[in-house]
């Protein structure tokens, strides 16, 4: 895969950088014998902290800004999710549902970010930059357009009361009984979960399924990811240091599937682009080059699937899931 994290940000942006290291010391520490409902309130408010922190960067299109935002939108809702159970599900449900459509907003223009650098940097290995011109001007003006709808809805009052449920949360979850017992007895069987999901999907999957099913064990390997991060640090310390390797793990499944999903991606839009001017011969040719690269790379990514995939599906690292 293309780091296009590095390219972009000087450093990997999932992670959350600078930024999440700095957010701890305004954090309460919550430990393996405090309430769950601790570590609840306090992911809502690192949520809630970035949400706002990002908002007025990812509005004014900055790049870093769009990511980190749709990152902080996809952690809110893995803790919502998460936590479910342990809180009143309608209300929930309601914040998942807006997270979804502020996350949906914010990849448009994400997706194309990633797929313009993406595609520039393949089109200098074929020296080819110049003729794929037609390609490039297709994901600008998509770009353009997603990027307005995410300032009209950055702006709107949808949003703002999205952030005003979210902020009121933080002071006031609907708190069901189980969230009084220890984080170190519930948190591991949470993530455990999301893991069962995860591996169900994973170890069904074959070479002869479809691109649809790669990238639905990208999102549960990314789900079961944020759930591990979440929930480490008001683990006991072995725990804690299993919870992080689990979450490393499930990192590299994520990311050799992303490189798939972004190479299935980028095959659309150069096809559709090259149908869009089948009288461009040049360019067709140049098209060609390019979606060949892509073919090579989705191929790549299903084969290195199996060996991420054998590192996270190992009892051993899976041990701390069942307290």
């Amino acid at each position: 895969m293309i780091d296009t994290d590095h390219l972009l940000n000087g450093r990997s942006a999932s992670s959350g950088g600078d930024f999440e290291g700095s957010t701890k010391a305004h954090q309460p520490c919550v430990g393996p014998n405090d309430p769950t409902s601790d570590a609840i309130r306090k992911a809502l408010g690192i949520g809630v902290h970035w949400l706002r922190f990002n908002e007025t960067s990812a509005r004014d299109g900055q790049v870093k800004g769009v990511h980190f935002l749709r990152t902080t939108a996809r952690r809110l809702r893995t803790a919502l999710d998460l936590f479910r159970d342990l809180t009143d599900p309608a209300w929930a449900d309601h914040l998942i549902e807006e997270l979804k459509w502020l996350a949906h907003l914010l990849g448009e223009v994400r997706d194309l970010d990633v797929m313009k650098l993406r595609l520039e940097v393949k089109a200098r290995e074929v020296d080819e930059l110049e003729t794929l011109k037609p390609l490039f001007n297709v994901l600008c003006s998509r770009h353009a357009e997603a990027s307005q709808r995410l300032v009209e809805g950055l702006r709107s009052e949808r949003f703002e009361a999205l952030k005003a449920d979210l902020t009121e949360a933080t002071a006031r979850v609907p708190l069901a009984d189980g969230a009084s017992e220890p984080c170190g007895l519930v948190l591991p069987t949470l993530v455990d979960e999301a893991w069962t999901i995860l591996r169900k999907a994973a170890r069904a999957l074959t070479e002869a399924d479809p691109d649809e099913a790669y990238h639905k064990v990208r999102k549960l390997a990314k789900r079961a990811r944020y759930a591990a991060e979440a929930v480490s640090e008001a683990l006991e310390p072995d725990a804690a240091s299993a919870a992080k390797r689990f979450a490393r793990r499930a990192r590299g499944v994520q990311d050799v599937l992303g490189e798939h999903q972004d190479a299935v991606v980028a095959l659309m839009v150069i096809h559709g682009a090259a149908q869009a001017h089948p009288e461009l011969g040049s360019f067709n040719y140049a098209a060609g080059r390019l979606a060949e690269r892509e073919f090579l790379a989705a191929t790549s990514a299903r084969e290195a699937f199996k060996d991420v995939w054998s590192r996270l599906d190992r009892k051993k690292l899976l041990r701390w899931l069942k307290p």
